[in-house]
């Protein structure tokens, strides 16, 4: 007789659970190897092999943040978006075990994914039916038709008040469902004013992203030229991609631990320096 367990069907995630267990945990000195052949030699295998032995690590984060409206597997997909950061930017010279310092990276992109998300949308039974029933009788009138239905034809044939419909399609978008495909309201304000909001959220996160790097550059005047200059090229500041030890001192002509050297104590005066503001 076949257990329920064994009968249970096999989906994408339980292989790839399967496949990233069967690789290997990294030692710490393994570690620090790799680490070191990514930062001096820029060196594809390590980089990939430092990835592959940490993604249990992206599974057992993503898990804890389940049941806040995002699926599983699109967790994990984030959380290697920051394992890989976390890897391009790991020092092994600061003595942390890289898990320590990936976790940081992981829960920060799966908590912005969560967030983004928002909380989970209670929907009232009625409204369930109200959205399951829009989606046939749109169908069904632009079958019948030939063309998209007007609001007063969509609230006719699903018998509720033309002035709920607003309302319906509103859910059905923010559920994640149909956008309403193919129908639009005579009246195209409930439509604008969502656009305006999300326009709006779009450019209040760029503006506080653009405040906070222009505090940062503002910050880095008080700074002597070489530390100003590495933490720019460290970090991106500058407009170009961050570079790493190795490649910001072949640019200045420094040796690749004179420049974490005067990373670190940048970025310990400059933590001062924020910390000194909030403070006051």
């Amino acid at each position: 007789m076949t257990s329920s367990r064994s009968s249970r069907p096999v989906s994408d995630l339980d292989t790839y659970y399967r496949e990233i267990s069967r690789v290997p945990l990294l030692t710490p000195l393994e570690e620090r190897q790799l680490a070191w052949q990514v930062i001096n030699d820029n060196c594809e295998s390590s980089r990939r092999r430092m990835i592959q032995a940490n993604l249990r690590l992206v599974v057992n984060i993503s898990k804890r943040y389940l049941g806040r409206g995002v699926p599983l597997q699109d967790l994990i997909n984030e959380g290697n978006i920051g394992l890989i950061r976390a890897v391009e930017r790991f020092d092994p010279a600061l003595g942390h075990r890289f898990s320590t310092y990936a976790t940081w990276w992981i829960r920060k992109t799966v908590k912005q994914l969560v967030e983004e998300a928002g909380p989970p949308m209670h929907i009232p039974a009625y409204m369930r039916q109200r959205m399951a029933r829009w989606d046939r009788t749109l169908h069904e009138l632009q079958e019948r038709n030939g063309r998209a239905p007007t609001p007063t034809e969509m609230a006719d044939a699903m018998g509720v008040p033309r002035s709920k419909l607003s309302l319906i399609h509103r859910t059905l978008g923010t559920s994640g469902r149909v956008s309403g495909g193919g129908w639009s309201e005579d009246s195209d304000h409930p439509t604008a004013i969502e656009s305006a909001q999300c326009r709006h959220r779009a450019a209040t996160s760029e503006v506080e992203f653009r405040d906070a790097m222009d505090a940062v550059r503002g910050s880095l005047q008080q700074f002597d030229a070489a530390s100003a200059k590495v933490l720019s090229m460290r970090f991106g500041l500058d407009g170009r991609p961050p570079r790493t030890l190795k490649e910001a001192g072949r640019e200045l002509g420094l040796t690749r631990e004179r420049i974490r050297q005067i990373e670190q104590q940048a970025l310990t005066r400059l933590r001062a320096m924020f910390e000194r503001r909030r403070a006051s």
